[in-house]
């Protein structure tokens, strides 16, 4: 059971309607927000406010400073933004035309975004926000005295620890998106540098992101902190430091972190993969890093809470024929692109002419939407079963919105990563072995000693197809060397035989979960995947648009050129 005391305020963030040096709030007051523990999930109890002098008096209110530097990971209507769902769904998604939007987003699929778009807006602001209130945090720990403690110079480096690692974090989501970002450290916020410069070199940035994650490592443990699920950990800041060096394309120094984790057996492959995104399957044994949503006894969209934690996952997954939001399809290409026996197929989608196996609603019974496209955005009639588990709106009573958990970094991703560092290492040998432990859960091989005959979470099976039903003797999964060096050859790519396969099994594991669009862009695939699945006037998809190397970054957000005086036009990403 968690209880904690979380503080939380929008410090130290710029009101784009003001100017340099405005302030929509400052460190002078903290507001301190009371969790309780909620079906194992943080739920606000109430808040009230306590002065900056006061956190650092005492081990316990330094806790619930800590502790408000996590509050931001969390979903909310910060500025409008439903941080927590959109952007980290949609910039993750979009560009890799696998997940296809409607309305609004529609530009992201056709890359017509600019740097004025809201979410490029909304993941600034809300990083900046998080890296403020932890820059804080750091600077009052400085003078903190270590018999403050029980346990003394240990307790007082873990509360380090973690929060470096969550500045690290949110530097990184930073750095995916935008490349090189201004780097506010220990003090230092919008109020006290309202201007700050980009580093010169991609590296700086790098640097400073990997002294903290390196600092993180060596103090935190594998488990969580008082067995509370959400903190920091030893993998956290292994399988993210991995990813650093990766981005700095110091494989050996990423191969020896992943390393780590896996010799840890701290985490393992669930043995199904449609587990992995069960509702009530909250830090499984394959989660390294999650979000959990709050679950509320009311989850309407007029439900008084939820102007605190916008939950749409599963809403906007969700058919529009089912009451659904509607804003997340899947492309056909990515529907038709598994090897016949890859159960990561029936796990992850439902198309025209099938019945979502959780809820039992059928696509297409209804004349309006029997069609492979559907709305007036032409979105492909497929969508997602990792997060469209339950009815909502008119369906189900209190269902617009559902609790579940974002898993952020899973550690499939941590052997695909270990994989790519023995291929970048001249370990091709252990690189092809890691795929075929990917493949071979993805075939259905783990679930044989699984209890039951379906998979779990099904609440009527005379619905449920036969192939859900769990493997109960072990099939031969074909040899992945074998069939991607034909697959290479097949699509036009160039790229090696091992990228490729690379490429691919993280398309089928991590399609509309939050890294696989900079996988493409890190590992150098991004334009070959585009021209390869999303050939130009050809299939389903019928791309009409060039891509570009620019793409691979977005644009810096048009405020912050505005507001920083040591960012201007000419700092902007090439080609916006």
């Amino acid at each position: 059971e968690i209880c904690a005391c979380l503080v939380g305020s929008e410090m130290c963030i710029r009101d784009r309607n003001m100017r340099k040096n405005k302030i929509l709030s400052v460190i002078g007051g903290l507001a301190a927000f009371i969790f309780t523990s909620c079906d194992g999930i943080f739920d606000v109890d109430y808040y009230t406010f306590l002065p900056e002098d006061y956190i650092f008096t005492n081990e316990s209110t330094i806790e619930e400073g800590l502790l408000g530097c996590y509050e931001l990971l969390y979903p909310n209507s910060f500025g409008g933004s439903s941080w927590g769902v959109r952007p980290h769904m949609m910039l993750a998604n979009l560009p890799t035309l696998d997940v296809q939007a409607s309305g609004w987003d529609f530009n992201y699929c056709k890359y017509e975004w600019t740097a004025s778009e809201s979410q490029f807006r909304y993941s600034w602001k809300c990083s900046y926000a998080a890296i403020s209130r932890i820059n804080s945090l750091l600077a009052g720990m400085e003078s903190v005295k270590e018999s403050v403690f029980k346990e003394g110079i240990k307790a007082k480096n873990e509360v380090i620890a973690q929060a470096r690692a969550l500045r690290a974090y949110n530097y990184i989501y930073l750095g995916k998106n935008f490349g090189r970002v201004p780097m506010l450290m220990t003090g230092e916020n919008y109020s006290t540098s309202p201007a700050k410069p980009r580093p010169e070199t991609a590296d700086e940035m790098w640097k400073l992101i990997i002294e903290d994650l390196e600092y993180a490592t060596g103090v935190l443990d594998w488990q969580p902190l008082n067995g509370q699920y959400g903190r920091v950990t030893k993998g956290m800041c292994l399988a993210y430091l991995a990813e650093a060096y990766m981005y700095n394309n110091d494989y050996d120094s990423a191969k020896q972190r992943l390393k780590q984790i896996i010799d840890s057996k701290t985490y393992e492959l669930l043995p199904c993969f449609a587990s992995v995104h069960d509702m009530g399957n909250y830090w499984s044994k394959e989660s390294v890093w999650e979000h959990s949503f709050y679950k509320f006894s009311t989850m309407t969209s007029s439900a008084s809470k939820l102007t605190d934690a916008l939950i749409q996952m599963g809403y906007r997954c969700a058919s529009m024929e089912h009451a659904g939001y509607g804003s997340f399809c899947l492309s056909w290409e990515f529907y038709n692109s598994f090897e016949p026996g890859d159960k990561r197929k029936q796990y992850s989608c439902v198309a025209l002419g099938e019945t979502n196996p959780y809820t039992g609603e059928a696509i297409g019974v209804d004349p309006a939407y029997n069609a492979e496209f559907v709305g007036t955005d032409h979105n492909p009639n497929v969508y997602t079963l990792k997060y469209w588990r339950e009815q909502h709106g008119a369906m189900k009573k209190d269902h617009n919105y559902n609790p579940c958990s974002l898993t952020m970094k899973r550690y499939a991703g941590v052997l695909l990563d270990y994989a790519e560092c023995c291929f970048r290492t001249n370990d091709e040998a252990t690189g092809w072995e890691i795929i075929k432990q990917i493949r071979n859960r993805a075939w259905g091989n783990l679930e044989t000693g699984m209890s039951g005959e379906y998979v779990f979470g099904f609440e009527d099976l005379s619905y449920v197809r036969d192939d859900y039903k769990l493997n109960k003797v072990k099939v031969e999964v074909p040899d992945a060397k074998s069939f991607y060096t034909r697959y290479t050859a097949e699509k036009g790519y160039t790229a090696d035989v091992w990228l490729v396969a690379l490429t691919i099994e993280r398309r089928h594991e991590f399609n509309i979960e939050f890294e696989l669009w900079y996988d493409l862009c890190r590992s150098g695939m991004a334009e070959q995947f585009i021209n390869c699945e999303y050939p130009m006037n050809e299939g389903w998809t019928k791309r009409d648009f060039p891509f570009y190397d620019y793409y691979m970054l977005f644009p810096i957000p048009t405020d912050e050129i505005l507001n920083n005086d040591l960012i201007n036009e000419e700092d902007q990403n090439p080609g916006y």
